[in-house]
């Protein structure tokens, strides 16, 4: 296999890791933004009922609303854990399905024999070898910023400002009349 081919493959099945990373990491800062949103709830249902004088409403009926509170919020939490798992597999699968597909590929290419073949997959991947590179430098920012979310979703310290980067608006070409164009040449 031409050596530019194995690293362009090796380039897309990292990419599919990272991203694939990246997501998982997001589910994970998901699951613990609202497991927080959750018990915040929660605590402060609680320290409402257990710091109020209200019409009606006697200890047992205060530590009944409190439990039937406690049993929705493990309900919920317990859905949320099943649900993200989920999502978690699905993802799972379908990066090692991606995966899969990009070494078959390159093991078919790799099989190639022709030299005209050769010389055609040695000049598309010379091309697209700068793409691969990029993509991976992207890929790599990408899973670590997804990191770093989910480092301040979890209440770390450790939490950097994420940097924002402003995209370049793109320049508006006028349409050309076709009339124009004709006199023009």
């Amino acid at each position: 296999m031409p050596t530019s081919q194995t690293s362009i493959a090796s380039a897309a099945v990292h990419v599919i890791g990272q991203y694939n990373d990246a997501g998982k990491t997001l589910v994970g800062a998901y699951r613990t933004g609202v497991q927080r949103l959750l018990d915040g709830a929660a605590s402060r249902y609680s320290d409402f009922l257990g710091q109020r004088e209200l019409p009606l409403v006697n200890d047992k009926i205060k530590a009944n609303l409190i439990g039937a509170q406690a049993k929705v919020n493990g309900f919920l939490a317990n859905r949320l854990e099943i649900d993200t798992g989920r999502i978690v597999s699905v993802m799972d699968r379908v990066a090692t399905g991606t995966t899969s597909g990009i070494e078959s590929v390159a093991n078919r290419v790799a099989q190639v024999e022709s030299p005209v073949a050769t010389s055609v997959i040695n000049a598309l991947s010379a091309v697209n070898q700068p793409f691969a590179t990029v993509s991976v430098q992207i890929a790599d920012r990408i899973a670590a910023g997804a990191r770093q979310i989910e480092v301040r979703v979890a209440g770390s310290e450790e939490a950097k400002p994420v940097r924002t980067v402003k995209a370049k608006a793109a320049a508006v070409k006028k349409p050309v009349r076709r009339a124009a164009a004709r006199k023009a040449a």
